[in-house]
């Protein structure tokens, strides 16, 4: 695998994989020779010598001790490099923990404590460690003895009974972001004060950089009790390598199942590192010039960075970054729905890590042209809304192109409902109005009675008088005075 591959390659020239880090230390095809090798072999299977070499092999990259790195067997594949450790480890707790578990009655079972988000493998038991609820179907027997907790959360959770401490160097139940070194130590030295094995699984993580091999080595500078190799050291053929210090090699006999030809893939592998001492290269070379070219890019959040893998937090859907890096012949790994795993090579020459992060960054650009394009037409559909143009109501007796002659018949017979309701309304104001004036001819009708009745009434009383007066012209004296008297009270009475 050529990091900029070759003129026989499909995808063109000057094509990148982003993530060939995974697949070749260097960048470099160093397995076709071995699989000749190996396919030459009188005997394919039973090296004594190859773990033997493997080891010396990685004590040389690691400068570790015979303590920290005991021995070292390559498996048929990653999942079995984990079934081996978990086997090592359980044996190892079930023999310290025998005598306190026969004096105590209610001894809970060795456990392996894994991170949620975490993915192991495709095996049962690979799928029950990982912290993937989707690994973890219906259709796969729940195991006893695995539990997950978040990281925050992680340490707290060792205890006693806790055989198994299985890490990644990535978190991976959020974007991705690698563990700090306060973590790391926290968790070693919990790991210790409850005799837990520490297991950190390096499958999708290829050898760190700035002289490390390991990434918890590089970051926080600590020892783990096994780890689980795979990514860079087998090309793209499925295969892993489990490391074993002292404490738990002697926990795993010779019979345990390995695989010589992953042996040679991985000896190879690890010969070309040792020649082009690739664990020297900066490993934050490539993620400081990335993030120079991207920083003004809106559509990117963030960059996390643990040795040579890059983790890009993007404000769009991961999806999308896939459709647009196809245009660009980039191939990066989803790391979660909103960020993209970059894992190149330890060895590129300046000319490729250039064209690698042009192409990053095209992708980019062409994701906020895509963003624009998508606000743009938004923004022209809310405002050519129909609801919100006057032009209809200023002009409502133009026919519309697209109102049918259905649409227009039944606007006619609104209409004319309306008028029909509007004169009903007319016609019953104008009978309030006539019972309003007919109220009010009565009132006055009566009112001129009452006082007609009263002027008869006067008229009587009067004319009464005058006859008397007739009558007899001695008493006129007296009768003057009491017709005044009496007219005098019926002007009071027709006052009140």
């Amino acid at each position: 695998m050529n990091a900029s591959g070759n003129g026989d390659a499909p995808r063109g020239d000057n094509w990148i994989n982003a993530i060939a880090g995974r697949l070749s230390p260097t960048g470099e095809n160093s397995f076709r020779d071995a699989l000749r090798q190996f396919a030459d072999q009188p005997e394919w299977c039973g090296d004594a010598d190859l773990r033997t070499k493997i080891t010396e092999q990685l004590r040389t990259l690691t400068n570790a001790d015979a303590s920290t790195l005991a021995d070292c067997i390559p498996t048929s594949s990653r999942d079995q490099a984990l079934e081996h450790a978990l086997i090592a480890a359980r044996r190892r707790h079930l023999s310290q923990h025998d005598a306190e578990d026969a004096a105590a009655e209610n001894a809970s079972a060795p456990k392996c404590l894994c991170l949620v988000g975490s993915d192991h493998g495709r095996s049962i038991v690979a799928r029950m460690a990982s912290g993937k609820p989707t690994l973890r179907g219906n259709e796969w027997p729940l195991l006893p003895g695995f539990v997950h907790a978040p990281a925050e959360r992680f340490v707290d959770k060792i205890d006693s009974s806790t055989a198994v401490a299985l890490v990644a160097p990535v978190d991976f139940s959020g974007v991705g972001q690698p563990l700090t070194a306060e973590w790391w130590a926290r968790c070693r030295q919990r790991c210790d004060e409850t005799g837990t094995q520490l297991i950190v699984d390096h499958g999708d993580t290829p050898a760190a950089g700035n002289g490390y091999f390991f990434a918890h080595e590089m970051v926080a500078g600590i020892s783990a009790d096994a780890v689980i190799l795979s990514a860079g050291l087998v090309g793209d053929l499925p295969g892993g390598m489990l490391v074993l210090s002292e404490s738990l090699a002697s926990h795993l006999d010779q019979t345990a199942h390995s695989s010589d030809l992953v042996g040679h893939l991985v000896s190879a592998a690890l010969s070309t590192l040792i020649k082009t001492d690739a664990l020297a290269t900066e490993a934050d070379a490539f993620a400081i010039a990335l993030a120079e070219r991207i920083a003004t890019r809106g559509c990117v959040r963030d960059l996390h960075a643990c040795g040579h893998t890059v983790i890009l937090e993007l404000d769009v859907e991961s999806q999308a970054w896939i459709d647009q890096s196809a245009a660009e012949q980039l191939h990066a790994d989803v790391c979660s729905e909103h960020s993209v795993l970059f894992q190149p090579p330890l060895l590129m020459t300046a000319e490729q890590r250039e064209i690698l992060i042009d192409r990053i960054d095209a992708v980019l650009a062409g994701l906020e042209g895509t963003q624009e394009s998508t606000e743009a037409t938004s923004s022209a559909e809310t405002e050519s809304d129909p609801m919100e143009e006057p032009a209809d109501e200023a002009r409502p007796d133009e026919a519309q192109p697209d109102e049918s002659p259905v649409d227009i018949s039944l606007d006619a017979d609104i209409d004319e409902a309306a008028s029909a309701e509007d004169s009903d309304e007319e016609l019953d104001d104008d009978e309030d109005d006539d019972d309003e004036a007919i109220e009010e001819d009565e009132l006055d009708d009566t009112a001129d009675e009452e006082s007609a009745e009263e002027d008869e009434t006067d008229d009587e009383v009067v004319g009464g008088d005058e006859d008397e007066e007739h009558e007899t012209e001695q008493e006129e004296t007296e009768l003057e005075n009491n017709e005044l008297d009496e007219f005098e009270s019926n002007e009071e009475t027709e006052k009140l």
